[in-house]
């Protein structure tokens, strides 16, 4: 089985079609992590809906798709909710990268792959998060953050996955392909 491929955009309007769905991404995405998601607890951690959407844009366009939509995600959401600028942004960049790299590499036919690469992107991007945290000397208890936050935000995460990779494929309108070329 060949795995499906999205048709390039050839002209300059494909490509300014593309930019503006994924900048309308951009916006729905900062929208609901400063809005909505805070507002979502459970067992104390909120679900991060930029993580889901960085992995999405890198596991659908490439990584370097990914990795300039997590850069500015990042800085978009620093900037909304008045944080740190640079921190985010560092995280989601290389999350992004990540998740593009897995895609152009490996199969992603699979339909478990997207939530695969969700929990992977959102391990690693916490734990870059706490190591952060840590050398900056704001410190967590190691059992509190696993419990409270790292394993609830995995599993908020990986619920979060199949229905964001759905949706974003949707909006950046992936084409399937069954190996025939286009017309």
């Amino acid at each position: 089985m060949k795995r499906p491929r999205r048709l390039e955009p050839t002209t300059w309007r494909g490509v300014a079609l593309d930019l503006a769905r994924l900048l309308v991404m951009l916006l729905l995405t900062v929208l609901l992590q400063t809005t909505v998601a805070p507002h979502i607890r459970v067992l104390g951690a909120s679900p991060d809906v930029a993580m889901v959407a960085v992995v999405c844009v890198g596991l659908l366009r490439g990584s370097e798709a990914g990795a300039v939509f997590g850069f500015l995600t990042g800085a978009c959401i620093s900037f909304a909710v008045f944080g740190p600028l640079g921190l985010s942004s560092l995280v989601l960049v290389i999350v992004g990268y990540a998740a593009g790299r897995y895609a152009e590499t490996a199969d992603t036919s699979s339909g478990f792959a997207p939530i695969v690469v969700v929990v992977g992107g959102t391990a690693l991007g916490e734990l870059l998060y706490s190591l952060a945290q840590f050398l900056l000397d704001n410190q967590v208890p190691f059992g509190f953050f696993i419990t409270r936050i790292f394993l609830p935000l995995i599993v908020l995460n990986a619920l979060l996955a199949a229905p964001g990779y759905l949706v974003a494929r949707l909006w950046l309108r992936e084409e399937v392909t069954d190996g025939a070329q286009p017309a």
